[in-house]
């Protein structure tokens, strides 16, 4: 089953918004009737669970792309129960993004994914006032680096990397002083 958002491209500014993107208002309000005004992921988790694979992802494509494409007109319930989702849902976010949005294109290719990693723990190395969440790093990383990792396993690798003195040694021949 394709995503809704895959079979509108229809030219907003002719029809307007509510044509462009039909996609939003069908799966706002299947959301609205599943959901109500006071959504929660479980409930949302429940639905899902009883969908066929490709049903299943679709529905969360299409979900993913109600909270790009309608954000500023989203409930603050909705805005709150999608942050909710998506922080539930990070991997499969991340490749919605990477794979079904122009971002996925934007990627930065990192040269030394092993050294990188190992900077970030460096940078990032938990302290008394501020705990490290290795997750949302992992996260945040996945969405700007083209790294080949899932979230989990680049979580796992930054929270137990281990920068040595050859590292930076390597950082500081880097460093051209003009």
């Amino acid at each position: 089953m394709e995503p809704l958002y895959r079979h509108y491209n229809l030219v907003w500014w002719l029809w307007g918004w509510k044509e462009v993107f039909p996609f939003q208002y069908v799966m706002k309000n299947k959301l609205m009737a599943l959901l109500g005004a006071q959504p929660a992921v479980c409930t949302y988790q429940k639905h899902v669970n009883n969908l066929l694979p490709e049903e299943k992802e679709a529905f969360y494509k299409d979900s993913f792309a109600l909270a790009f494409s309608d954000w500023r007109n989203l409930s603050p319930a909705y805005r709150d129960f999608f942050v909710s989702l998506i922080k539930s849902e990070r991997q499969r976010f991340i490749d919605f993004v990477r794979n079904d949005t122009v971002l996925g294109e934007f990627l930065y290719d990192v040269k030394d994914e092993a050294l990188f990693i190992r900077i970030l723990n460096l940078l990032e190395q938990p302290e008394k006032k501020r705990k490290t969440s290795y997750t949302n790093l992992a996260f945040a990383v996945k969405l700007g680096f083209n790294i080949d990792l899932k979230v989990k396993s680049l979580s796992d690798k930054i929270r137990f990397a281990r920068a040595d003195t050859d590292d930076l040694y390597e950082l500081f021949q880097k460093i051209s002083i003009e």
